[in-house]
């Protein structure tokens, strides 16, 4: 599996990379527990991914949500006061 240690974030596929990470998290969340996507990784990791990489990540993210397969995991609330977009375990 694949570890935010071993992922290039020089190359290009380092936010696909990390969207399978985060997704690799799901699972673990109860259903019915509310997110963000910066719960998935541990507060460390998410501050050394850089911040456009973590902009791009949130994208891929939310378009996870709200596709076929991502609707059957979680579903998509509104956003934080500080315009963090929130979702919660189905």
């Amino acid at each position: 599996m694949q570890t935010i240690e071993s992922i290039n974030f020089q190359s290009r596929t380092a936010v696909p990379e990390l969207l399978d990470l985060a997704k690799a998290e799901l699972p673990k969340l109860y259903e019915g527990e509310s997110f963000m996507l910066s719960d998935l990784f541990y507060g460390y990791i998410w501050k050394r991914i850089p911040a456009k990489d973590r902009k791009l990540l949130g994208r891929f993210f939310l378009d996870f949500a709200d596709s076929a397969k991502g609707k059957k995991l979680v579903e998509i609330l509104s956003k934080t006061p500080k315009n963090q977009q929130m979702y919660v375990r189905k």
